[in-house]
């Protein structure tokens, strides 16, 4: 889906044209919204030789939820790390996987294509757009209101349909003293 698309839902809702520009600023902002409610997730493979030396995550990681070794073939949660301002540290030397908490790439023009969203989310940026041009030209809308809590609706659905599927029943925890 890209930006153009919404657009033209908005317009096709409101019945009028609208600023492309405006339109794009309502997409980001609600890519925004969507990656402050923590709903995103992506993965970093590090491999750690240096036991001191910090690791710089990508810039649109906010939280990492999980750290995950990667030894004889095998998975197993690990806890023996740090993290600040974008930065991990590891205490063990070895292969890891660390899982994430990001903010989606915005767009940078209105033709652009979501990249790094699951399409599930779209139809949550459509009412969020709609909510938010409704907004602009009418502060005091109470239709726009309802829109931004269809959105909410709509994010929450699309979480719960990605989280839905079956995580491993067993999972073994590796500390080390």
């Amino acid at each position: 889906m890209t930006g153009t698309e919404i657009q033209r839902y908005v317009e096709k809702r409101l019945g009028q044209t609208v600023d492309p520009d405006e339109v794009l600023e309502a997409i980001n902002e609600g890519l925004d919204e969507i990656g402050g409610m923590g709903l995103l997730y992506a993965t970093a493979n590090v491999t750690v030789t240096d036991t001191a030396q910090w690791y710089s995550l990508e810039p649109d990681y906010t939280q990492v939820k999980k750290v995950i070794k990667k030894e004889d073939g095998k998975e197993y949660i690990y806890q023996r790390w740090e993290y600040r301002n974008g930065d991990i540290r590891l205490f063990d030397a070895g292969e890891y996987v660390i899982v994430a908490r990001k903010l989606p790439e915005h767009l940078s023009n209105i033709a652009d294509t979501f990249t790094g969203l699951h399409r599930l989310y779209y139809n949550a940026l459509k009412f969020y757009a709609l909510a938010w041009v409704r907004e602009n030209s009418d502060p005091e809308s109470k239709a726009a209101q309802l829109l931004y809590e269809k959105f909410e609706s709509n994010v929450m659905r699309a979480v719960q349909t990605l989280l839905s599927t079956k995580s491993p029943a067993k999972v073994r925890v590796l500390r080390r003293g």
